[in-house]
C-alpha cells in the first residue's frame, strides 16, 4: 500500500513539473525596461510600401497589466490633420481629442482597413476615444516606457538610433506617398542631422495655443502645433485585453516578433 501511494505522489509529482515546465517555456507580454527594452508583435496590417503594398503591422509593447497590454505603433503610418479647423477644435471641441476628425477616422476607416473584426473584438477602449487612440502627453514624456525627451537638442548620432525615445520615423508609404498627390499632404520628414525622423501627434491640447495640439519636434522633445496641419504624422496605440489573445509565433523581438491571433474557448459537449 505505501509503496503504491509514493508511485502514486511521484506520478502526480512528475505530471506537475511538466505542466510548470511548459508554463515558464509559455511566452507572455511584458511591458518596456531599461535592461531588456521592448516586447515586439504584429497586428493587423496597414499599406506600407512606397507602392501602397500591404504589410503586417509592427507594435511596441509599451506596458502591461492585468486588464490589458498597452501597444504602440513602431511607425508613423500616415499622415493626417488632427481636425480641419483650426478655430472649431479652439471654441466648439474645447481640445477634445475625441470629438476630432483624427479620432473618427482611426475607428472608421483606418480600423475597419487595418483589422479583421475578431481583431478589433481583442481590443478595448480608451476614455471616449474609441479603440484606435493616440499617446497621451504624460506617456509621451515617460521615459520609464521608453519614450521621453531623452536626445533634447541633439543632431543625428548612433545614440538616437540605438535609443531613439519620443522620434519616430514613417513608413515608405507615409513619406512618399500617403495615397495623395500634394506634397504638402504627405508626411514631413526633418533634417538628415535629426536622423530623418518625423513628426506626430499626441493627443492633447496645447497650452499655449487653444488651436494647437501636442506633437513631437525634430529634436525627440515635445511641442505643439495647429491641428489643420495636413503633414502632421499619426503613430497609433491600442489596449489589447489580457485573454484575448494567443501568441502563435515569432520571439517577441524586433526582428522576430510575436504573431498573435484570437484566442478561440472550445465548449466540451
Amino acid at each position: 500500500m505505501l509503496k503504491r501511494k509514493l508511485l502514486t505522489w511521484g506520478l502526480l509529482l512528475a505530471l506537475l513539473c511538466a505542466f510548470a515546465g511548459l508554463a515558464e517555456e509559455s511566452p507572455a507580454l511584458r511591458g518596456y525596461d531599461k535592461e531588456n527594452g521592448y516586447v515586439y508583435l504584429t497586428l493587423g496590417e496597414y499599406p506600407q510600401t512606397a507602392e501602397g503594398g500591404v504589410k503586417p503591422i509592427l507594435w511596441r509593447v509599451l506596458t502591461v497589466d492585468a486588464e490589458k497590454a498597452y501597444l504602440c505603433s513602431e511607425y508613423i503610418l500616415f499622415a493626417r490633420p488632427m481636425h480641419p479647423s483650426n478655430k472649431e477644435y479652439r471654441d466648439v471641441l474645447k481640445g477634445d481629442f475625441g470629438q476630432t476628425e483624427l479620432c473618427q477616422y482611426l475607428n472608421t476607416t483606418f480600423a475597419s482597413q487595418a483589422f479583421t473584426e475578431a481583431q478589433l473584438d481583442m481590443l478595448l477602449p480608451c476614455e471616449n476615444f474609441g479603440k484606435v487612440f493616440l499617446l497621451d502627453y504624460e506617456d509621451a514624456k515617460n521615459t520609464e516606457i521608453g519614450l521621453g525627451s531623452t536626445h533634447k537638442g541633439a543632431t543625428w548620432t548612433k545614440k538616437i538610433t540605438e535609443d531613439p525615445g519620443l522620434r519616430a520615423w514613417g513608413t515608405e508609404y507615409a513619406i512618399q506617398n500617403n495615397g495623395v498627390t500634394k506634397a504638402k499632404e504627405r508626411l514631413y520628414v526633418f533634417q538628415k542631422k535629426y536622423g530623418r525622423c518625423s513628426p506626430y501627434w499626441v493627443r492633447n491640447q496645447s497650452t499655449s495655443d487653444g488651436r494647437h495640439a501636442r506633437c513631437t519636434k525634430d529634436g525627440g522633445q515635445l511641442g505643439h502645433i495647429e491641428v489643420a496641419r495636413e503633414n502632421e504624422g499619426v503613430r497609433p496605440v491600442l489596449y489589447l485585453a489580457q485573454g484575448s489573445y494567443v501568441i502563435t509565433g515569432g520571439e517577441g523581438t524586433f526582428e522576430k516578433p510575436y504573431e498573435i491571433a484570437p484566442a478561440t474557448t472550445e465548449v466540451a459537449e
